[in-house]
């Protein structure tokens, strides 16, 4: 049988459009399978990118507490099939916030990146290391004193009989009274230097002013005159050796942090950083050195240093370089002078005690006298002490140790408040409901039963006194964050005076004087008689008496004396993995603050 040419064309077409149908039925499943591949597999790297910066947030946090808060961050640590960098930014004396960020499979060539933020903070009670922070003025004990606690000290410690200090000792290595070198400028010869940034097509992003000292010895400190913009981390700074002309990468003498919480904005502007060492570096006069600034570029978190386009600074020159740490950095010269300071070693410090002067755990110090030392002995000299652990002699001096709170953040306080709309001049001489923020052109006193909600910041140009009974909380809309009442004059507390924060959080409540006892012929900055008085206290330039049966957040002060039968019990202080007396310090994650993208 002939089929008909007509019918036979029609099941061909036919044929064909459902083989048609067929093939874009198979393509596109295969292509939707494959964008599902993609789409899974782009979400499996994303959560394992965030998994990864989250195992960063982790050793941040393990590595802030091993190191009692100086973990600086990391630039990139390889985990699993990705890595991680971290930076650290110190946002007070208790918090930092940590940022993470994970990669896959690299940081130089990321198919996906995820970044995760959070802040740590210092906890209270138990979860801070007892302690006391003592400057260049030192301690000075009469008899029958007790220091639950450890004590970190600039400055030499001498006590009379009876004395008991729980915790460990530490007497830094003394700076020497001016700078060996300095550089700062006025007026219109004062410029910026920007640098962790890109600027006109430039990484400006490590920084090194040289200087040649015109003493032999050791570094204690230096200062820069910096400003920062937005909120860029802590950086590492760093003493080298000169290599022809620019630091010698290979040949660091000494590493420290410049912690950008010290460090404030425009206004007030510039303003000098201290920045202390791992250790005290010998450098010897006449030579050349560098302090080196490493950072990292960000467009909105960067830093100014002042510079001085006079170039009166002879022993020495800045540079910047994209990348100190390369294998052929290339360093470019600065038009000027950046400002800063060096602090060389002054005299031998010491600890000195009376008959029966107990130190419950360690001491660290050049000189060691009349002491009963339960744990191990770090010195230069030892004599009439008994030592019940390991004695360790030839031991360095320990390397002084930062103030919480720097020149520079007292400036941003008073700022805040030094306009006229916020000024009021006279003597406040009787209780008031609310009080701040404000500057006050003369002298506060409550005399007795005030209750005052406190707002932030206050600025006392004259004297503050309590006499009993007085509550000061700061007020509740801080949340738990922490306010300040600066006295440029002196502090004198009766008894049973109250300072205290919203009661949220870490939240805190400090009166800071900026009396100079030195220049005033040792007269002390803060005085607090004997029962019930609290609160957090701070002191740079100022000795501090704080009396007995009183109980304090935090001390910290230029000097501090304590005469007779006084008994100081830190709540909180100076948190340290140094000090093995009390429970360990620790950093933990605030509820709340955890942002992922």
């Amino acid at each position: 049988m002939r089929i008909k040419t007509k019918e036979g064309g029609q099941i061909l077409i036919l044929v064909f459009i459902a083989l048609g149908v067929a093939l874009f039925t198979v393509l596109f499943i295969i292509g939707g399978a494959q964008i599902y591949f993609q789409n899974a597999s782009y979400s499996a790297d994303a959560e394992k990118a965030t998994a990864i910066a989250e195992a960063g947030v982790d050793k941040a946090l393990a590595s802030l507490n091993k190191t009692g808060g100086s973990y600086n961050g990391e630039a990139e640590t390889s985990f699993g099939n990705g890595s991680y960098s971290v930076t650290i930014t110190s946002q007070d004396a208790g918090d930092k916030l940590i940022q993470s960020t994970g990669y896959i499979p690299n940081k130089s060539n990321p198919k996906v990146k995820r970044v995760v933020k959070i802040t740590a903070s210092r906890g209270i009670g138990t979860s801070f290391v007892y302690g006391i922070q003592v400057g260049e003025g030192g301690l000075e004990l009469g008899n029958s004193n007790v220091i639950t606690g450890s004590v970190y000290s600039n400055g030499s410690i001498s006590g009379g009989n009876e004395n008991n200090i729980t915790g460990d000792v530490w007497v830094a290595g003394g700076p020497a009274g001016s700078p060996d070198q300095e550089t700062d400028c006025t007026d219109s010869n004062c410029q910026d230097f920007i640098f962790g940034k890109v600027v006109n097509g430039n990484s400006q992003l490590d920084v090194a002013q040289s200087f040649q000292p015109t003493s032999t010895g050791s570094l204690n400190k230096v200062s820069l005159k910096l400003y920062k913009v937005g909120n860029p981390p802590d950086i590492t700074v760093r003493i080298t050796a000169d290599d022809n002309g620019k630091p010698a990468k290979n040949s660091v003498l000494a590493t420290g942090i410049l912690y950008s919480s010290l460090v404030t904005a425009n206004p007030p502007g510039f303003g000098f950083v201290d920045i202390t060492f791992n250790t005290l570096p010998n450098i010897i006069e006449n030579t050349t050195y560098w302090i080196l600034v490493d950072t990292s570029a960000d467009s909105g978190n960067f830093w100014v240093w002042q510079n001085d386009l006079a170039q009166t600074y002879t022993r020495g020159s800045p540079a910047w370089s994209p990348n100190w740490n390369t294998g052929n950095p290339t360093w470019n010269s600065v038009n000027g002078d950046l400002s800063f300071k060096t602090i060389m070693g002054g005299g031998i410090t010491s600890i000195t005690g009376g008959n029966n002067f107990v130190v419950g755990g360690s001491v660290h110090a050049n000189t060691i006298s009349s002491l009963a030392i339960g744990q191990d002995a770090y010195y230069q000299t030892i004599s009439n002490s008994t030592v019940g652990g390991v004695s360790q002699p030839g031991s360095a001096d320990p390397p002084p140790k930062v103030f919480p709170i720097s020149d520079a953040n007292v400036a941003d306080w008073k700022n805040q408040v030094d306009k006229p709309e916020t000024t009021t001049v006279g003597d406040i001489t009787s209780c008031v409901s609310t009080l701040g923020p404000i500057k006050i052109v003369g002298n506060v006193t409550f005399n007795s039963n005030c209750s005052v909600v406190i707002k932030s910041p206050i600025w006392i140009t004259g004297n503050l006194i309590l006499n009993s009974n007085n509550i000061l909380e700061l007020d509740p809309i801080y949340g738990t964050t922490s306010g300040v009442v600066v006295v440029d004059g002196t502090v004198t507390l009766g008894s049973n005076n109250r300072l205290q924060g919203t009661g949220l959080g870490s939240s805190l409540l400090m009166v800071l004087s900026t009396y100079d006892s030195m220049a005033n012929g040792g007269i002390s900055a803060i005085v607090i008689n004997n029962t019930g008085n609290n609160g957090v206290y701070y002191a740079s330039k100022g000795i501090v008496e704080p009396g007995n049966n009183n109980t304090y957040k935090e001390l910290t002060a230029w000097g501090i004396k304590l005469i007779n039968n006084s008994t100081i019990n830190y709540e909180t202080g100076l948190s340290s993995t140094l000090f093995s007396s009390g429970p360990s310090g620790t950093y933990s994650l605030v509820r709340g603050t955890y942002q992922v993208k």
